[in-house]
């Protein structure tokens, strides 16, 4: 399942798959169509990491969250954030700072 939010200067998609029970988040700057897995920068880990249990894995890209209702829970209050214009304020000023450090070429396709 995909959902996508667009920000003010960049597009995310959030991505989950709950047979796997994998979720991830990615973003692409529309100027200059820059795309990354966000999913491991700090601002995201502080913000959603607190959803997650021990033996979640949480340390990648990728995360694989064990429970089905806590990656439920993780989806839903995601979305809720990129909906909320503070969150994305904050979150794209993080992300210029690490685009301007590099590492924005994902393969991932918007």
């Amino acid at each position: 399942m995909k959902k996508k939010h667009i920000g003010l200067r960049y597009e995310y998609q959030i991505e989950v798959d709950f047979k796997i029970n994998s979720f991830e988040i990615h973003s692409k700057h529309i100027e200059a169509g820059a795309v990354s897995t966000i999913t491991n920068l700090n601002y995201i880990l502080s913000e959603f990491a607190s959803f997650c249990k021990r033996n979640d894995r949480i340390d990648d890209t990728t995360w694989i969250i064990k429970n089905l209702d806590t990656l439920e829970k993780l989806w839903k209050r995601t979305n809720e954030s990129f909906e909320d214009v503070d969150f994305i304020l904050s979150l794209e000023k993080e992300l210029d700072i690490d685009r301007y450090y590099g590492g924005w070429n994902s393969g991932y396709t918007f």
